[in-house]
């Protein structure tokens, strides 16, 4: 496993704050679509959109699920790709998500897709994707066209940013390792911060037990946080959003 020193990871915050903002403000000339049943905001440029006046044939097969569907866009993101059309969908069960499709009727000819709540497509082909979706925290994602599809861009780190209190006692190490001893141990009631999650190292699942987290006294370590079996963890305000 590999080994990331504190002050570089501290120091990674304040490059990483943009993405939590509200992208109307980080991305003005966008415009914004809301998908109330879907429970998803969509940021795209005007110029390189058009809206779809017919539902696609897959909608009506998602709504007798209880899904929530549509495909209200087609966008052109440039890297001499054909327009895709933008489905979202609410999931079967709160979850959220976004996809671009080369076939605005074949869910199956996805290149890009991403759970989440937020969506900013970028006229230059860049996506970012946010949301607590399936995740722990308000999982921020950057998409680029690879060639093939639109690939996750690897972060060292992700930006959590919450704040909570610890049920029992949580240990605290310097180092990201197995190994390390610990440098304190929190009691239950503590105050915290979670500032950053590994990126490296995710389960099957996509899920990472390791985060970089700060107490009201500013001691700063790595803390080992899996999630119980009903999604909660020790810490309150850090818990699975999804089923």
């Amino acid at each position: 496993m590999r080994r990331f020193a504190l002050p570089i990871a501290v120091g990674l915050l304040c490059s990483m704050r943009v993405f939590g903002a509200d992208y109307s403000s980080v991305f003005p000339d966008l415009a914004k679509l809301e998908l109330k049943d879907e429970r998803v905001r969509v940021w795209y440029a005007k110029d390189h959109a058009k809206p779809i006046a017919t539902p696609p044939v897959w909608k009506k097969d998602y709504e007798e699920a209880g899904v929530y569907a549509s495909a209200p866009l087609v966008l052109d993101l440039g890297h001499g790709l054909p327009p895709l059309a933008l489905a979202c969908d609410s999931g079967p069960s709160n979850d959220p998500s976004c996809r671009l499709l080369t076939n605005r009727d074949d869910p199956a000819t996805a290149l890009f897709e991403s759970p989440g709540t937020d969506f900013a497509f970028l006229p230059s082909g860049e996506i970012h994707a946010s949301g607590a979706t399936d995740y722990t925290y308000d999982h921020r994602r950057v998409f680029r066209f690879d060639g093939k599809r639109f690939a996750e861009i690897a972060q060292p780190f992700r930006y959590v940013g919450i704040d909570g209190r610890t049920t029992a006692p949580l240990a605290l190490t310097a180092e990201r390792t197995k190994a390390a001893k610990p440098i304190a141990t929190l009691p239950a009631n503590t105050s915290l911060t979670v500032l950053l999650n590994a990126a490296s190292g995710d389960d099957e699942n996509g899920q990472n037990a390791d985060y970089l987290v700060k107490t009201r006294e500013g001691i700063v370590g790595w803390a080992h946080i899996p999630a119980k079996p009903d999604g909660t963890t020790i810490v309150e305000g850090l818990r699975f959003n999804g089923d």
